[in-house]
């Protein structure tokens, strides 16, 4: 049997170049060197909230807090610098107010209520207050890849005085590679999802879904959402990193998750004393 020079080149080409791209792919999804950290089973979504509680209020922290449970919360600055502790980017949904957050000051945001009830947008220093030593997940929202240097230092701050365990956990994961540098003591958590979910289309969606950022941000865990799966999240599972998922909604979705390798769960709208 004659070899054929070329094809033979061709096929050595082809292996180098699918070599070279696991070995970057690897490169880029892995996390943070292992270390040990507490973490809770179990977080509140926004605080142990329902139909008459509205989520990230005050009395939604007191009720976690009353039961000795962790809470995953999100934090936004006013246009006045203070730190609030609300979900959405718009008020519309829970406020009523189609406006921007981080457009309007504190005094402005004072004004509004949640939902239907007499909560007003809390401050973070008073959430952490309400909490007293529960274990909390701080998700910093940013919009897009930038962020203001002075909210995290805030953020940084008020956890750093918080009598309890804490991490932050971010979409963004350049906000995790400014706490890597300025902070690495912090315990850090990427959030991620299917670009279905994250919103966000192109070669951005993919590298972000993919975990692909994580060469910067060197997570400590991975929080992904609970229907989805790609290739930089299955490689983060054979690593061995911590995973968390978001959001279940039930028992049965716990088990789901846990037997799919999952150690912490973002749980809403069920009891979550049985996680």
């Amino acid at each position: 049997m004659i070899e054929n020079p070329v094809l033979t080149a061709i096929v050595l080409v082809l292996i180098i170049i699918f070599l070279s791209l696991a070995c970057a792919f690897v490169y880029l999804t892995t996390p943070n060197k292992f270390r040990f950290f507490d973490m809770p089973a179990a977080y509140c979504h926004r605080g142990l909230h329902d139909e008459t509680v509205p989520e990230n209020s005050i009395p939604a922290f007191a009720r976690s807090a009353e039961h000795g449970l962790g809470v995953e919360l999100d934090v936004q600055p006013t246009k006045d610098g203070k730190i609030v502790v609300f979900h959405d980017i718009n008020l519309k949904r829970m406020c009523g107010v189609d406006k921007i957050l981080t457009e309007m000051t504190f005094e402005e945001l004072s004004e509004l209520r949640l939902k239907d009830s007499d909560e007003k947008i809390p401050l973070f220093s008073e959430v952490l207050e309400t909490l007293g030593g529960v274990p909390v997940s701080c998700e910093i929202k940013t919009a897009g890849a930038a962020y203001d240097e002075e909210f995290l230092k805030g953020v940084y701050e008020h956890l750093s005085s918080y009598s309890g365990d804490y991490n932050v956990i971010s979409f963004n994961p350049f906000v995790l590679e400014w706490f890597k540098k300025n902070h690495p003591e912090v315990i850090r958590g990427q959030l991620s999802a299917g670009r279905e979910h994250l919103g966000v289309k192109g070669f951005l969606g993919y590298a972000l879904s993919n975990l692909l950022i994580n060469y910067a941000s060197k997570p400590d865990f991975i929080s992904y959402h609970i229907n989805d799966k790609t290739l930089g999240f299955l490689l983060c599972r054979f690593y061995g990193t911590r995973l968390c998922v978001f959001t279940v909604h039930s028992m049965e979705e716990v088990e789901m998750a846990a037997n799919e390798g999952f150690s912490t769960f973002v749980c809403e709208d069920f009891d979550v004393t049985e996680v």
